[in-house]
């Protein structure tokens, strides 16, 4: 990067504007830009907001995030500066690990098997009224509302609960986007849903905390004092925006390449094994978060480049996924791909805890619509996420043919 002096004033090697990059980080451009960084600048500045450094090597990316030490999590979306005060995602080792363990419990294999078969019953229900309209709209109408229903299943809502959370997702769509306005309605919104949900627990009696995560979260201690109740509302609040935003853009990306495949269509009709390695290749080709945010704790030089402590850097996962020093034919994409290192739910520490049941998410839709069917195809102009911040769609007319 360019750089004469802690003390003298930056410049950009690189701008990561949206208008850059109109559609996002699918594009060629964009594949392009984070290809030439990886290979004449690995860490890259950029004055965008506020000024941070980018990582884009995939050993790179690894490296920082094993290393909550010298980069720990505080600011986790680069692009929402004041989305800040996250649990656990804003926390680290060893207060990170109190409200992960709680995590894992619930997302542990046993309990995401459980959920397994109401999974596939409200997609199997979703789908089937889409093929049978033999048209609609599959962001709207499946990739939203299908992880939404499934939290409403994790958070024990009650059935039609996810109507509700849905209600709310869509209240984005009338922010226009702005990051700080995003950020107040998340936590607005969701925050009033959960302490909602908590005073019914209160006033029904707390479901059994080894099988609900908010009456766990209710019932926990840290050093032997009881979470505040603004403790456990931003795990609710993390546990609904993280759970949601992310599988639902994953979803749609999904969609939106065999929309355009017919052949990958074909091939996994065929092959159904293939599925679960198949959206592993698919996760990594479009990370539904392409970045996340870290501080720099001391003064680093890597690759020549000296990052000064207080700085804000990005762990680029998105360009990660395309190192060709780890992925062979990195654009390509192969079902069969084995080992698979995408980092698209991230990794160390702050790994992405849901990942087991966003994986079962996505494999049963995939399962499901390919039963389901003998082709789709997109029908008309799509819409996707405004931004950079996510990766998916918000609109994604098809056409359906019934197997």
């Amino acid at each position: 990067m360019t750089q004469t002096s802690s003390t003298d004033a930056m410049t950009s090697d690189w701008t990561d504007a949206e208008r850059e990059f109109p559609a996002g980080t699918r594009c060629p451009e964009w594949i392009g830009e984070v290809g030439r960084l990886r290979s004449e600048c690995p860490v890259a500045y950029s004055e965008s907001f506020g000024g941070f450094y980018t990582l884009t090597r995939h050993e790179d990316v690894v490296g920082a995030a094993r290393d909550f030490r010298t980069y720990p999590s505080r600011q986790p979306f680069i692009r929402l500066p004041s989305m800040t005060g996250i649990i656990p995602g804003s926390l680290n080792p060893p207060e990170h690990g109190v409200y992960r363990r709680l995590f894992s419990t619930f997302f542990s294999k046993p309990r995401v098997e459980a959920m397994t078969p109401v999974l596939r019953e409200y997609a199997a229900q979703m789908i089937d009224a889409l093929v049978a309209r033999g048209a609609g709209d599959m962001a709207r109408e499946f990739c939203q509302p299908f992880p939404a229903r499934a939290l409403a299943v994790l958070l024990q809502l009650g059935e039609g609960a996810y109507q509700e959370l849905l209600g709310q997702f869509e209240a984005f769509e009338e922010t226009g986007w702005d990051p700080d306005v995003i950020n107040g309605v998340i936590f607005k919104t969701f925050s009033e849903h959960i302490a909602a949900v908590m005073a019914k627990r209160r006033a029904d009696g707390p479901i059994d905390p080894e099988s609900d995560v908010l009456s766990g979260a209710m019932c926990m201690e840290v050093d032997g004092e009881p979470l505040s109740d603004e403790s456990v509302i931003a795990i609710g609040v993390s546990l609904i925006g993280a759970g949601h935003a992310t599988t639902a853009d994953a979803l749609s990306t999904m969609m939106y390449r065999l929309g355009c495949d017919p052949y990958l269509q074909a091939r996994l009709r065929a092959e159904p094994h293939l599925i679960p390695s198949a959206v592993e290749e698919l996760l990594r080709l479009d990370a539904p978060l392409p970045e996340v945010g870290r501080d720099v704790a001391a003064d680093v030089d890597l690759h020549g480049t000296a990052i000064p402590s207080g700085a804000l850097l990005a762990l680029n996962l998105s360009a990660a996924n395309y190192d060709p020093d780890v992925f062979e034919h990195p654009e390509a994409c192969i079902v069969e791909r084995s080992p698979n290192r995408h980092l698209s739910f991230g990794h160390g520490p702050h790994q992405c805890a849901g990942a087991p049941m966003a994986r079962v998410e996505l494999a049963v839709a995939l399962e499901e619509l390919l039963a389901r069917t003998a082709s789709f195809e997109i029908s008309g102009p799509v819409q996707r996420v405004p931004g950079m911040l996510l990766n998916g769609f918000i609109s994604l007319p098809m056409t359906f043919r019934a197997s």
